[in-house]
Order: structure tokens, then C-alpha cells, then sequence
């Protein structure tokens, strides 16, 4: 199968399913390289085709839920990372992205999409198999998270609970 083809292929994929599809997947179904995948998907990205890459996969936006969404403002140290994901989503709530403000490049944002404990495991893990360090150890910790959740009484809920634990940036 040419190139061509193969991404035709890929972006039928990642528009119909439901849920993120994976570089590997795609390597095995189509039988090429992952590398060869992160190529195709930035070929299609350059034709305007809007695709996310999650940690869990590639995805296109019109998969996300329609809910409630908030910005906050967080600062934590490497160690308590985990401790406000799962915070996080054991009160109901998505990390749809981190967001830093770098003082040359302007601002970095990754695409998290991290909705349950087994999400925050998985993540937490793949950083610590590739030696990584968050997005906000460029900041002494500051980031921004969008949040999602099913009602703003969550959302509430969810930024109480962050800043009685003190990972919330405060004015102060």
C-alpha cells in the first residue's frame, strides 16, 4: 500500500473510532514502523486535518465529550504530580492538557486526556520508563490544566479539594 493510501486509511480510522488508536496499532495494522506512523499522522496534521495526540493515542476533537471545562492554575512539585491527577479524577473530573509558559518559546501544551486512576497509572508510568520530566519542571512547577467534568459543581469540588492540598497557584 503506497503512502497515500495509507494515510487515507489512517484518518478513516481515527475519524470512526470512538477512542484514541495508538501509533503501534496502526504500524501493525498497515505493517510499517511506528516512525513511519508519526510521519504519516504529521503529513496529515500539515493538510489540516485536526488530529490530537494523547498519551493514549491519536484522535480526532470531534471524539471529546461536550462538558463542563475549566482553567486552573497549579503549582506542585515532581512528587505530588500523581497525587493531583488522581485527585483530579477520583472527584469526577478529565485533565484534557498541561500548559506551560516558557520564557523564550512562549507556551508548550501537551494533551493529557487522563480520566481515570488507570489513566494517571499509565502516564505516570510511560514518564517514568522514558526518564521524563513534566512540562512543569520548565516553570518551578507552574502550569495550567483544563479540566472537564460533568457539572460545575464538580469542577468546584475538584479546585477545593487542589487548593486544601495546596497545589493550586494561589494570588498570594
Amino acid at each position: 500500500m503506497d503512502g497515500d493510501k495509507r494515510r487515507e486509511k489512517i484518518l478513516e480510522e481515527i475519524l470512526s473510532s470512538p477512542k484514541p488508536l495508538t501509533g503501534t496499532y496502526f504500524s501493525k495494522l498497515f505493517d510499517v514502523s511506528r516512525q513511519v506512523i508519526v510521519q504519516d499522522i504529521a503529513l496529515l496534521r500539515a493538510a489540516g486535518h485536526d488530529i490530537i495526540a494523547t498519551p493514549q493515542g491519536y484522535m480526532h476533537p470531534s471524539g471529546l465529550e461536550k462538558r463542563h471545562r475549566r482553567t486552573i492554575a497549579c503549582i506542585h512539585t515532581l512528587d505530588q504530580m500523581k497525587d493531583e491527577l488522581l485527585t483530579i479524577v477520583d472527584l469526577g473530573g478529565k485533565v484534557l492538557d498541561v500548559v506551560v509558559e516558557h520564557p523564550v518559546y512562549g507556551e508548550f501544551k501537551g494533551q493529557l486526556m487522563v480520566s481515570s486512576r488507570k489513566d494517571v497509572a499509565e502516564f505516570v508510568e510511560k514518564m517514568e520508563k522514558a526518564g521524563a520530566e513534566p512540562l512543569s519542571a520548565l516553570t518551578e512547577g507552574v502550569h495550567i490544566h483544563t479540566i472537564e467534568a460533568e457539572d460545575e459543581e464538580i469542577l468546584d469540588l475538584i479546585e477545593w479539594k487542589l487548593a486544601k492540598k495546596g497545589l493550586l497557584l494561589s494570588e498570594e
